[in-house]
C-alpha cells in the first residue's frame, strides 16, 4: 500500500510538471498559435501529446490502476486547452461553455458504455448461477480438450462475428466474459478478446465504421465504398492470418507450439480466417464481413479438427468433468443467451434499417429513428438488455436471481464511469479548435498530432497512415472515429505527396482498427465485464507487445500495396481484384 501511494503521488508531481510547463510558455507569449518552427513546434507536439501520454505513463509506467489516472488525464486536458491550447479569438465565457458541453457529452457516452458492460456481465452472472455455463464448458471441452483449440475458436472468430453483428465494444464485452466463464484467466481473456477485435474493426457495424468514416473519400469522388471496403480487406486479411499464432503466444508462450499439428492447425485458421476475410470484403460486400468470416472461420476451425491430428501436452489439456445424471439444460438452452446474440443483432439490426416509420419530412428508418434518440452504443444497450429478459425464459430463472445478478453486475460497474467519463472528455476536448484557417485547416490537439507525423513522414507517409489511425483511435475509442478526423487529411496529403489516395485512407482505416486494441476506452471496458478494473495496466501492456507486432505488419503492407501492389487503383475500378496487374 505505501509503494502504491508513492506511486501515485509521483504521479501527481509528474502531472502538476507537465502543466507548469505549459503554463510558463503562455505566460512568456508562446502557445500553439505562436508555436511556428524548431523547438517551439516540437514541444507544441510534446504538449499536444501529453493527455494521451499521461493514461500510458500513469497506467504502464506507474502501474496504477485507470481510475486514479484517468481523472488527471481529463484536468491536463482541460488546463491545457485555457493556457497553451488556447483559442485567441475565443471569449473566457465561451470556452467554458464548450469545455463543459464536450464533457457532458463524454458523460452521456460513459453511461451507454456502462450499459454494454452490465448487461453482458449479467448474462455471464445469469449462465454461471443457473450452471448453464458449465454445461457449455462440458460440450466445448467435448469438441477438443486442447486449450489452444478452444482459446483460437473462441477468441478470434467469435469476436469478429460480434464486431460485424454489433461493434461498440461488444467483442471485448463479451468474448472476453465467455472465455472466463470457460475456464481461461481474466487478465488473458481480455488481452485475447482485443487482440482479436483490432483486425476487423473496419468492418464493425455492419460496415457503418468504412461506410460512415470514408464518406469524405466517395464524396469527393475519389473512391467508392466497395473500393474503401476492399482495400480494407487486404489490410486485415493478414491480420488474421497471424493472429492465432499471436495469441497462442500471448496465452501460452513458447509452450504453446509443442506437439506434432498444432502450427497446422494455427496454419489452417489463419488461412480459412484470411482468405474469408477477403472473398467477403472484395466479392461478396463488405456489410456482412465480419459477421461471415466469424461463422464460417468458427466452421472451418471445427472442421480442421477433423483431418489435423493435434498432440497436446498434459499442462495444456483442459477436460471438464461431465457430471453425473441428466443435465439440467441442452447444450442449445445453456448456451442459448449467446445465440440469441448470434442471431437477433445482425437480423435486428440490419433489418431495422428497411423499417420506416413516420411520414412526409418526417419519415426515417427505424435504425436511424432510435440511434437519434440513444445513439448507436444505447441500441446496443437495449438489444442486450431484451436478450437477458429472454434469457431468463430459456435458463429458466427466477425474477428474484435476476434481480441478484443485476445488482451485483451494476455494483461491478459503477466505478468503470469515472474512468470513461474520463477518457471519453479528454478525447473530445483534444478536437476543440484552438486556430482556425491554417493551410492545415482548423487545428486541434489531435490534429496538429497528425500533421506533424505527416510532415515528418515525407514518402513514408502510407506507413505514417496507419500510425495517425492508430492514434485516432486510441484517442476517439473508435475506428470510425478516426476515419472521420483524418481522411479528408490524408487525401490532401496523399494528392501533395503523389501516391494512391484509396490506399493511403485505407491504410487509415486499418491502423484504427488496430488502434482499438489499445485505446484506454476498451481496455477499461474489457477489464471491466471480466471483472478486474484496476489491472487495466497489466492488459494494455500484454496487448501493447502484440499491437506493435501487427503495427509494423500493417506499415510495411501500407507501403507494399502504395508504391509496388496498387499504385494505380482508381474509382474505375470495381474492387481491388479488377485493378490488379
Amino acid at each position: 500500500m505505501e509503494s502504491t501511494n508513492k506511486k501515485f503521488v509521483s504521479f501527481i508531481i509528474t502531472v502538476a510538471a507537465i502543466f507548469v510547463v505549459g503554463l510558463a510558455c503562455s505566460m512568456g507569449g508562446l502557445t500553439a498559435v505562436t508555436a511556428t518552427g524548431g523547438a517551439a513546434a516540437f514541444l507544441a507536439f510534446i504538449l499536444a501529446f501529453m493527455p494521451i501520454l499521461l493514461v500510458l505513463i500513469g497506467m504502464m509506467g506507474f502501474g496504477l490502476p485507470g481510475i486514479k489516472v484517468a481523472p488527471f488525464a481529463f484536468v491536463l486536458a482541460v488546463l491545457e486547452s485555457i493556457t497553451f491550447f488556447a483559442n485567441p479569438e475565443r471569449a473566457g465565457g465561451e470556452m467554458a461553455s464548450l469545455l463543459w458541453s464536450n464533457t457532458w457529452a463524454g458523460i452521456v457516452s460513459s453511461i451507454y458504455i456502462m450499459g454494454l458492460i452490465l448487461f453482458s456481465f449479467l448474462i455471464l452472472n445469469m449462465m454461471q448461477v443457473t450452471g448453464a455455463m458449465d454445461i457449455v464448458k462440458a460440450s466445448i471441452s467435448r469438441i477438443s480438450g486442447d486449450r489452444r483449440v478452444q482459446i483460437i475458436i473462441i477468441g478470434l472468430f467469435v469476436p469478429i462475428f460480434l464486431e460485424g453483428a454489433a461493434g461498440a465494444g461488444t467483442p471485448a464485452a463479451i468474448a472476453g466474459p465467455f472465455l472466463v466463464g470457460l475456464g481461461f484467466n481474466p487478465i488473458l481473456a481480455a488481452t485475447v478478446a482485443l487482440m482479436s477485435d483490432g483486425v476487423c474493426t473496419s468492418f464493425g457495424g455492419s460496415g457503418l465504421t468504412t461506410m460512415g468514416g470514408g464518406q469524405a473519400t466517395i464524396a469527393a469522388g475519389i473512391s467508392t465504398l466497395d473500393l474503401n471496403f476492399s482495400m480494407a480487406g487486404w489490410f486485415h486479411m493478414v491480420g488474421i492470418l497471424i493472429m492465432p499464432f499471436l495469441i497462442l503466444l500471448t496465452a501460452f508462450g513458447k509452450k504453446a507450439f509443442k506437439g506434432k499439428g498444432i502450427v497446422a492447425y494455427c496454419f489452417w485458421c489463419g488461412i480459412c480466417g484470411a482468405l474469408l476475410m477477403l472473398l467477403f470484403s472484395n466479392i461478396i460486400g463488405g456489410f456482412i464481413t465480419d459477421m461471415g468470416v466469424g461463422v464460417l472461420g468458427i466452421v472451418m476451425a471445427v472442421l480442421g479438427l477433423k483431418f489435423i491430428h493435434i498432440e497436446t501436452p498434459e499442462d495444456l489439456f483442459f477436460q471438464i468433468p461431465q457430471g453425473k445424471g441428466k443435465p439440467k439444460f441442452s447444450f442449445v438452452r445453456a448456451l442459448s443467451p449467446y445465440i440469441f446474440i448470434l442471431v437477433l443483432f445482425p437480423i435486428i439490426l440490419t433489418g431495422s434499417k428497411y423499417i420506416y416509420v413516420g411520414s412526409g419530412d418526417a419519415r426515417m428508418d427505424l435504425w436511424h429513428a432510435i440511434t437519434a434518440k440513444v445513439t448507436y452504443n444505447g441500441w446496443i444497450d437495449i438489444l442486450l438488455f431484451i436478450i437477458s429478459l429472454l434469457s431468463i425464459l430459456t435458463l429458466r430463472m427466477k425474477m428474484s436471481e435476476y434481480g441478484r445478478c443485476f445488482a451485483r453486475s451494476l455494483r461491478r460497474v459503477v466505478g468503470v464511469f469515472i474512468i470513461m467519463a474520463s477518457l471519453l472528455a479528454v478525447a473530445n476536448i483534444m478536437k476543440i479548435t484552438y486556430q482556425s484557417g491554417t493551410a492545415n485547416g482548423d487545428m486541434s490537439m489531435i490534429k496538429l498530432l497528425a500533421v506533424d507525423l505527416s510532415n515528418i513522414a515525407g514518402g513514408f507517409y502510407p506507413g505514417v497512415s496507419v500510425l495517425i489511425g492508430a492514434l485516432g483511435a486510441f484517442i476517439t475509442g473508435t475506428n470510425l472515429g478516426a476515419n472521420l478526423l483524418f481522411a479528408e487529411m490524408h487525401m490532401n496529403a496523399a494528392k501533395i505527396l503523389g501516391i494512391n489516395q484509396i490506399v493511403t485512407f485505407a491504410a487509415n482505416n486499418a491502423g484504427g482498427s488496430l488502434g482499438n486494441m489499445i485505446c484506454p476506452n476498451n481496455v477499461t471496458a474489457a477489464c471491466a465485464t471480466v471483472g478486474q478494473t484496476g489491472k487495466e495496466g497489466a492488459v494494455m501492456k500484454n496487448v501493447a507487445r502484440m499491437f506493435l507486432v501487427t503495427c509494423a505488419i500493417y506499415i510495411i503492407l501500407a507501403l507494399v500495396y502504395t508504391y509496388i501492389v496498387f499504385p494505380n487503383i482508381s474509382v474505375d475500378s470495381a474492387n481491388v481484384f479488377s485493378a490488379m496487374g
